[in-house]
């Protein structure tokens, strides 16, 4: 079981499975904005705050879509892209 944190609101939630950051934020009704979601408008970038190592390698699509947004720094993410695989901290933007 690992715990996914919204720094922005202190909520937690704990998770048995690798499960999408798109549905967490979702279903938890975190205040994270969602367009395309396919990684290509930026609009629900998020700042990994602890757990980087615990989310899915960044595809092309969204290294693309970070770099162009000048933030393929390591600790910002598309939410719509991530999938969680361990414990996370992260700040929505």
């Amino acid at each position: 079981m690992f715990k996914v944190t919204f720094s922005n609101t202190g909520d937690e939630v704990e998770l048995q499975e690798e499960t999408s950051l798109r549905d967490i934020s979702k279903k938890q009704g975190w205040p994270i904005a969602f367009g395309c979601e396919d990684g290509v408008c930026g609009t629900c970038i998020v700042e990994i705050e602890e757990g980087v190592e615990n989310l899915n390698e960044i595809d092309d699509v969204e290294g693309q879509t970070l770099e162009m947004m000048m933030m393929k720094d390591g600790k910002h993410r598309l939410a719509c892209k991530c999938r969680v695989k361990g414990d996370v901290k992260l700040k929505g933007l």
